[in-house]
């Protein structure tokens, strides 16, 4: 995929970039910081009635935004914004007429996230880190499919269902980044629990990112 070549060529400069003599920072404490990430989302949607008891979990293209604060070595603090992608499903099911019919089912993402960080430093360059928070997500879906057929003769206008919903779920993260003076490369995982409420299905992102120390 080209998604999957674009992360691994990412990682390959995050690699270099580390190893290179100017990726030793001298101080692991930041202050506040901007940042932006963007990498492989799943996003996922549990099977329910209105769906056809179709489910759907395939992965889309996501970023993020964040803005933190560090006020230790070991703890800060960031407030996040994630967009999931959407993500689309096609299913075939045998009709009673010459052909098939075809359902879809459209779904996508996003969320925004506080979260308390915590920080393991390995050297003054480099950083591992996990974090966990709270976040207000928003997921909708929308679903086609052909009214069923009857003694061979089928409608031309086909059914539809459509959701919105938001809740607050427990989120969670880590990561690693390496940092060159205010500037620090990111690799990162997050995930939303969703719950029932909310329709199931957590989304998740696996990024590779920037952010910049504020003076």
């Amino acid at each position: 995929m080209k998604l999957e070549r674009i992360l691994t060529a990412l990682v390959v400069f995050l690699c270099l970039a580390v190893s290179a003599p100017g990726a030793r920072a001298q101080e692991s404490t930041r202050g506040v910081y901007v940042g932006a990430g963007v990498g492989s989302a799943t996003v996922r949607q549990a099977p329910e009635a209105a769906t056809g008891n179709i489910g759907l979990s395939h992965g889309a293209l996501g970023w993020d935004v964040f803005l933190g604060v560090r006020p230790t070595r070991y703890l800060g603090a960031e407030v996040e914004y994630f967009d999931f992608g959407k993500a689309h499903r096609d299913v075939f099911t045998p009709a009673a007429g010459p052909s098939n019919q075809q359902s879809s089912l459209q779904a996508s993402g996003s969320a925004v996230a506080g979260f308390v960080v915590g920080y393991l430093p390995l050297q003054p360059w480099w950083d591992l880190y996990a974090k966990v928070g709270i976040a207000r997500l928003h997921k909708s879906w929308d679903y086609r499919t052909p009214i069923a057929c009857d003694l061979n003769l089928c409608s031309p206008f086909p059914g539809s269902a459509s959701s919105s919903t938001s809740g607050w779920s427990f989120a969670y993260g880590a990561g690693t980044q390496w940092k060159l003076g205010p500037l620090a490369l990111r690799l990162e995982y997050d995930r939303i629990n969703a719950n029932r409420n909310i329709g199931g299905g957590d989304p998740d992102l696996l990024s590779v990112g920037v952010s910049w120390a504020l003076p």
